[in-house]
């Protein structure tokens, strides 16, 4: 991975993302591009912080504004400069809150093909020395959808747990493994539960993982964080409160 994008529709909502995604960036040997709207241009005592930031911890960092459809504008944005990840916030759900991805890093995660790491709200990076990955079939469908995750790991020197959630759709040949996914896997669990969303809530506790990492997915796991539709206490979104940041691999499983 050499260039992440950073959409940022407010500099002073997203300060703590910016920053996060320049120290990950550090540790991957990546660049930053930052796509701010023109009307965010005024914000300049932030701009200022984070390009100080920046250098202290000497990433290559490039500002774009931009007006218009954002998303249209991320599409050809990622495919003009080979972006291979994208950086957004995610939101730390208050009391009563039912929405855990707000409209920009939704549609980033509906709308586009690419890979996404979600950041919780003010959250300042930590060593990443373990990723929990969850997913209900071992056979990976997407070329390259690994990459993000299998770089995360060699530069982070970090130990991947597998966690497989056999729902009721559960097939026999969903034990049948990517071999690429084996080899990145230090540890396996399986579990069985309604949702994968249910499985990851379960094993959250147990592995204590400073990174959760899923395949992004039209239903499943991701309408229980985006939709505003309130949720029965057992798969309560507060729950998972986005603890630690969420890297959501392109290509649905």
């Amino acid at each position: 991975m050499k260039t992440f994008l950073v959409p940022i529709s407010s500099l002073r909502e997203k300060k703590a993302t910016l920053i996060y995604a320049i120290d990950f960036a550090k540790v991957v040997g990546a660049d930053m591009i930052y796509g701010i709207q023109l009307n965010e241009i005024s914000e300049e005592d932030h701009l200022e912080e984070i390009m100080a930031h920046a250098e202290k911890q000497n990433v290559g960092i490039n500002f774009r504004f931009f007006e218009g459809d954002t998303i249209e504008y991320i599409r050809n944005f990622c495919t003009d400069f080979n972006v291979d990840l994208i950086i957004a916030s995610a939101r730390t759900p208050e009391p009563n809150d039912t929405l855990y991805l707000d409209n920009l890093s939704g549609s980033i995660v509906k709308k586009t093909e690419m890979p996404v790491l979600l950041i919780p709200e003010n959250y300042q990076y930590k060593p990443i020395n373990t990723i929990l990955t969850a997913i209900k079939s071992g056979i990976i469908k997407t070329k390259g959808a690994l990459i993000p995750l299998e770089h995360t790991l060699i530069a982070a020197k970090a130990e991947m747990t597998l966690l497989q959630i056999k729902t009721p759709s559960y097939l026999p040949e969903d034990l049948m493994f990517d071999k690429d996914l084996a080899i990145l896997t230090s540890k396996y669990y399986s579990s069985e539960n309604a949702t994968l969303f249910q499985g990851v809530l379960e094993y959250i506790h147990v592995v204590e993982p400073d990174l959760v990492c899923v395949f992004r997915r039209q239903r499943g796991f991701f309408e229980k964080l985006w939709s505003d539709v309130t949720l029965d206490h057992s798969v309560d979104k507060g729950d998972f409160e986005s603890r630690v940041p969420l890297l959501v691999l392109k290509g649905a499983q």
